[in-house]
């Protein structure tokens, strides 16, 4: 389960965080009196209508009508989760969240095994640069072209080749043997006692979207096999769902609309030290769902830069393929035979890898060339293009999937109705849960906006009567709605519930919201948030789209009512509003 967090801790957060100093990392603000003003950094303008007001500790956009607090400001940005921000924003404020953290269960294991395997990185890094136990490993590194600074910026250490020195080391730190097994830092021996898993290896420390330290990746420096060691997998880390570096990226990823990847560790600090801030790398494993996942919540595109060998090109297509089906548009750029983006960023700097990275093509002309390098052979051409198929079968969007067919046809010079019926012949892809709500936001101007029916302005008579009463639905409900996650007490929630079968909602969003309200009764029977408003924000990332995140940001926004209001009732009057509006569209 997510970590729940007392409202005291979650008020101290954002009161103690600067929240000026945190937009600022992501927009440029220009003070304008007792507020500041950007450019909105989630969707396009030229004329800056994106206000930080610190006094009120809130931000917002009078364009696309999006805003809230710090916390939903980072959780918009940066694609993370409500506990997920809270955590961020608390680590520089020296907070210690886990002394106001609400009962969970399995909740201490998980930070003990953090705060293990932090700790790890820690002695790691201080080893790479003790002058005489790292001395090994910093000439390689050195040697190799890689500065002090970005292997400091990205925490890089050095596990010594004794088996016993990192359990020494570990326990004077205070880390339980247990733990540490548990944490794959140390491994039982079969006679008894322990030792490191990690010995003689450059070490890069992963770190999940907290910036906790979640596993490790190891490198060998000389000869010895396997050349990349990895943590294990566990209860608190999973190789496939996290990606190197995506904790220092993201921003930059959100900020260029793409994601670079690569394979290894190192070629992803090669990259970085010529400045591409986009970077990540996945962790020892082939690119996952979850990782392009990851990627999709900041940006809709990635570029594959892969080693220019045999099994760089099967990469390429297989994370091309994933990609695509996980919404991502991807673009492959193929390196010569035999170089690596690490070599090629070393040898060719920043203007020779952009210049490299201007070649990349989308999938199906990659596809295409790959097939192409067998010049006369139909059998590669017809086996490339059922590779593309396969990928197209497994798309769920539609209009997506229609789009890369009629590419196919073109690249490939084929008969797009052909490939059509051949596409029909596989299995319809399963849909994604989330589709059908998303379907459901997509209503037509009027129901949305409450504009009144732009049909023929002869209509007269009920008709028109039942259009004009409609029209008021959405604000009784956002009125409603607004009062509900006000009250604290959850008392208006439950006044709501008792009646919300009998409602007809208008808006997609407030239907959301109404099925967010019913989920926490239960969650607060079982333990959760006593307040309404902590739940559906803790729930913010996970939960419908960026129109239902700006229809919550619109109604925690309002001013909250005097001390005394009485949100019950003024909850009854709303539902025998809604009530009215229905039986009078009913006739």
């Amino acid at each position: 389960m997510a970590a729940v967090f007392s409202p005291d801790i979650i008020a101290r957060v954002k009161d103690e965080t600067d929240i000026v100093e945190i937009v600022r990392q992501h927009v440029s603000l220009k003070q304008a009196g007792a507020v500041f003003k950007g450019l909105c950094p989630f969707h396009k303008e030229k004329t800056p209508s994106f206000i930080v007001t610190p006094g009120r500790n809130r931000w917002h956009c009078f364009g696309c009508g999006t805003g809230g607090d710090v916390i939903s400001f980072l959780m918009e940005i940066e694609g993370v989760t409500f506990p997920e921000a809270v955590e961020i924003l608390a680590r520089p404020l020296d907070i210690d969240l886990s002394d106001w953290l609400r009962p969970d269960e399995g909740e201490g294991e998980r930070r003990a095994f953090h705060r293990a395997n932090e700790t790890a990185a820690g002695i790691w890094k201080d080893a790479l640069w003790d002058e005489a136990a790292g001395r090994q490993a910093r000439n390689y590194l050195l040697d190799r072209g890689f500065g002090e600074k970005v292997l400091r910026d990205f925490d890089v250490g050095w596990a010594p080749h004794s088996g016993d020195w990192t359990q020494r080391q570990l326990a004077q730190a205070g880390v339980d043997l247990d733990l540490a097994v548990q944490a794959d830092l140390l491994r039982r021996k079969s006679e008894g006692g322990a030792f490191a898993y990690f010995r003689g290896r450059i070490i890069f420390p992963i770190k999940n979207i907290s910036r906790q330290v979640a596993g490790f990746g190891g490198r060998v420096i000389d000869q010895g096999e396997p050349k990349y060691l990895n943590s294990a997998d566990s209860a608190f880390f999973s190789k496939g769902h996290l990606l190197y570096g995506f904790d220092s990226s993201r921003m930059a990823v959100s900020r260029e609309k793409s994601a670079l990847l690569v394979e290894g560790y190192l070629d992803l600090l090669a990259l970085a030290q010529i400045g591409f801030s986009n970077v990540v790398a996945t962790c020892g494993t082939a690119f996952t769902p979850d990782q392009a996942k990851l990627i999709r919540r900041g940006a809709p595109g990635v570029v594959l830069l892969f080693d220019g060998d045999k099994a760089g090109l099967k990469a390429a297509v297989r994370s091309a393929d994933t990609a695509l089906k996980c919404g991502l548009e991807p673009t492959v750029v193929t390196l010569p035979r035999g170089m690596d983006p690490a070599d090629l960023a070393m040898e060719r700097g920043r203007d020779g890898m952009l210049e490299i990275l201007d070649t990349g093509v989308g999938y199906v002309p990659f596809m295409k060339e790959q097939a192409d390098r067998r010049e006369g052979d139909r059998t590669v051409q017809e086996k490339a293009v059922r590779m593309v198929l396969d990928t197209v079968a497994g798309i769920a969007d539609p209009l997506r999937r229609e789009y890369v067919l009629m590419e196919t046809a073109q690249v490939f010079g084929l008969d797009l109705q052909l490939l059509r019926s051949m596409v029909a012949e596989e299995p319809e892809p399963a849909r994604p849960r989330k589709q059908e709500p998303e379907l459901r936001d997509r209503r037509a101007p009027a129901e949305e906006t409450g504009a009144r029916d732009p049909g023929p302005r002869r209509r007269t008579g009920p008709v028109v009567r039942r259009s004009l009463a409609r029209i008021n639905a959405p604000s009784i409900e956002a009125d409603m709605f607004a009062h509900i996650l006000m009250d604290d007490t959850g008392a208006a929630a439950r006044v709501f519930l008792a009646e919300r079968s009998e409602l007809e909602i208008e808006s997609p969003q407030a239907r959301v919201l109404g099925d967010e309200i019913a989920a926490w009764e239960q969650a607060h029977q079982e333990g959760g948030p006593e307040s309404p408003k902590d739940f559906v924000l803790q729930r913010w990332n996970s939960v419908g789209d960026r129109e239902y995140r700006s229809f919550i940001s619109r109604l925690v926004d309002l001013e909250p009512r005097p001390a005394g209001t009485d949100y019950r009732r003024i909850t009854r009057d709303c539902l025998q509003r809604l009530q009215a509006d229905r039986q009078s569209r009913l006739g």
